[in-house]
């Protein structure tokens, strides 16, 4: 509130900064203020804000007939800032002002103000210089010098939002971040069990290798069969899948509380809508996959490798890599009944 000393000019600024930021004012809104005692002084009060740049002039209505002079207050600071500024600086932060956080191109900015590229070159320095405007580069048109207040951040359509810096992809960063996600889901995605006892994997190994040893058959078997090895949790305990209905995997919701809690992104403002499109892509590398309408798992690799590389889903099963497939049979010197690898994979 004004004291009672204020010029009326402040008195009327005063009351219009009661109401709520960017409130339009008519003529009939700063009269019933009763700051000035008739209208030909509320017009003149009115002109002494618009040349201390505390009130912005707008005109209303789209049509000659309905059109009606407003006002719109700015702030002391932004005042002050255009007091600071010639003609030039003023028109030229006045158009840039305009697009808040998408910026202007400029040649956009010369076309909108009419002016002489040299005259738009020396404001822009200038505004610059003042730390009042800056010059980013827009992911979408690269090649493009583009202006925004200097206290904005760029939209998302201009930056690329935080997986881009500088216009350029931060590679590191999402390598940094997806790294941190897959560990995080990988621990919550799988639940850790004993395996198989040790004493009966090595009781069933020395029951195959009896019957190769007493089968006239057994020339042709190797002596070191393949060994399927199962992925291991933190603990060193076998890694096995929730049970059917569990609800409990990561959402993009407790997925970015916990990247925000390990403080792996300080300095970086990532939203969940960010978080989905990185989620997307590391579902469409293979590393992660839906679970329901809102969850995430792991995905499984083949965790054996040969010399031809990794393999997929059937090498995985001891029989898909078997080299005695062709002799295992019901009666045979191999056979699925007594199989210790087939029967260790099974309890997984």
């Amino acid at each position: 509130m004004a004291p009672a000393t204020a010029s009326k000019k402040d008195q009327l600024y005063d009351k219009c900064a009661e109401r709520e930021p960017g409130t339009i004012f008519y003529q009939e809104d700063l009269s019933l203020f009763n700051v000035a005692k008739d209208v030909e002084e509320l017009v003149r009060l009115c002109q002494e804000l618009v040349d201390a740049h505390l009130f912005e002039l707008l005109e209303s209505g789209q049509n000659a007939w309905d059109r009606a002079l407003c006002w719109r207050l700015r702030t002391r600071e932004d005042a002050a800032k255009l007091r600071s500024m010639d003609p030039n600086e003023r028109v030229v932060y006045s158009h840039i002002s305009s697009t808040s956080d998408q910026g202007m191109w400029t040649r956009t900015i010369k076309a909108k103000t009419n002016f002489h590229q040299t005259v738009i070159n020396k404001a822009l320095k200038s505004l610059e210089g003042k730390r009042l405007v800056k010059s980013i580069t827009s992911v979408k048109h690269p090649g493009r010098k583009i202006y925004m207040l200097a206290h904005l951040t760029p939209s998302e359509e201009i930056s690329g939002g935080p997986w881009h810096q500088d216009g350029e992809l931060d590679v590191e960063l999402i390598e940094t971040i997806a790294g941190v996600i897959v560990q995080y889901v990988e621990g919550e995605s799988w639940a850790e069990q004993r395996g198989p006892s040790k004493a009966d994997i090595r009781r069933k190994k020395e029951l195959v290798q009896q019957q190769r040893n007493n089968n006239n058959n057994n020339s042709n078997l190797p002596a070191d069969p393949p060994k399927f090895e199962p992925p291991l949790g933190r603990n060193g305990r076998l890694l096995v899948p929730h049970a059917p209905g569990y609800r409990n995997y990561p959402t993009a919701t407790s997925i970015l509380d916990f990247i925000v809690k390990s403080g792996v992104i300080e300095g970086v403002v990532i939203r969940e809508s960010d978080l989905r499109s990185l989620l997307d892509n590391l579902v469409f590398d293979g590393r992660l996959e839906r679970m329901g309408a809102m969850g995430y798992r792991t995905v499984r690799g083949v965790m054996n490798e040969t010399e031809e590389g990794y393999g997929n889903g059937l090498t995985q099963a001891p029989c898909g890599r078997c080299p005695v497939f062709n002799l295992c049979e019901e009666g045979g010197p191999v056979s699925a009944t007594n199989c210790v690898y087939f029967e260790e994979w099974l309890k997984l």
